[in-house]
């Protein structure tokens, strides 16, 4: 990330001094006006439930920008982070390392000194911003779970905390979760019903990934050749889940040996190769059926599979309901 040549921008200029007050519980996405500035242009739209704050931002920018907040005041929100387009370094007061998340990346922090600076190069941006009451998140931990119980410790007694410092990746259900959050077609009180209920399985999910990374933090660290080529296998997964694959074709292709692409790959991502694969036809599918309408028949061939049975058997195994009853 280059961090010189930048434009330096005070979060006030971004988000309006009223969003630091608590305002009457919205049920829809409200559209701000758009920012238009030397260093690019910007969209936001907020929806504020009792204990949940989300702000989804869309733009691009034409420069090097540094933003940066700095207050009196204390911070009373654990702040998760998503990037759908994008890429930023964040040093917050409080935490010794910096803090970096790409494209397909999350993670979740709570600082009480409001003391951060955010570095992001000329690009593209989509971003989804989670404000969750510090307390509020507290009571969703378990305290017998071990990592759990040290987070919720830390946050009860009000210390600067992080999700991890090292990448977390989006996994086809969390992607699949946001586009829910986004695009929910329900009204009034039974979609702030399902916005909160998304938002909790979306933390949730957040959690397990990092309860797993813990368990497995003795494992051998891969080396960073190997990390790019495991994330480019990733985005590769993400181009081409409806085509056929195998092990031996994607070891080839990105350089790995049969052996280290299964281990590495479940390591960083939590989950195999062919699992990842599946859920991401499995969600796309789901997309599909809900939101364009489209035919079992029609689903199936676009997430790869020839048998239209084979595929409503693999969708109901996963979801619980065959994919003609969902799309009614």
């Amino acid at each position: 990330m280059n961090r010189t040549n930048c434009i330096t921008v005070d979060y006030s200029q971004i988000l309006p001094p009223a969003w630091s007050a608590t305002p009457v519980a919205e049920i829809e996405f409200v559209a701000h006006s758009p920012i238009h500035a030397d260093w690019g242009h910007l969209s936001l739209q907020d929806l504020m439930l009792p204990e949940i704050h989300l702000v989804k931002f869309d733009g691009q920018l034409s420069q090097n920008l540094h933003l940066q907040q700095c207050g009196s005041w204390e911070s009373t929100t654990v702040d998760t982070c998503i990037f759908l387009e994008g890429a930023i370094e964040s040093d917050f007061a409080g935490l010794q390392k910096r803090m970096r998340m790409d494209k397909g990346q999350h993670n979740f922090v709570y600082k009480p000194e409001v003391n951060e600076h955010h570095y992001m190069n000329a690009q593209s941006l989509s971003i989804l911003h989670l404000s969750i009451d510090r307390l509020y998140y507290s009571q969703l931990l378990c305290d017998q779970e071990k990592w759990q119980a040290n987070l919720k410790e830390k946050l009860l007694n009000k210390q600067p905390v992080s999700g991890s410092l090292d990448d977390m990746q989006m996994t086809p259900k969390m992607f699949g979760v946001v586009h829910d959050i986004l695009n929910c077609s329900l009204s009034g009180n039974l979609r702030k019903i399902v916005i909160e209920a998304k938002v909790l399985e979306l933390v949730a999910l957040q959690l397990d990934q990092l309860v797993k990374r813990d368990q497995a933090s003795t494992h051998q660290k891969i080396n960073a050749k190997d990390q790019d080529a495991f994330y480019a296998l990733r985005d590769f997964l993400h181009q081409s889940f409806a085509d056929d694959h195998s092990l031996r074709t994607l070891s080839k292709t990105f350089g790995l040996n049969e052996f280290k692409l299964k281990k590495g790959f479940k390591e960083i991502f939590g989950t195999t190769v062919f699992d990842y694969l599946h859920d991401l036809k499995m969600e796309h599918a789901r997309r599909l059926l809900q939101d364009a309408g489209a035919y079992v028949n029609e689903v199936s061939g676009l997430v790869g599979y020839k048998n239209p049975n084979h595929f409503s058997t693999a969708f109901k195994r996963k979801f619980g309901i065959n994919p003609a009853q969902y799309r009614n």
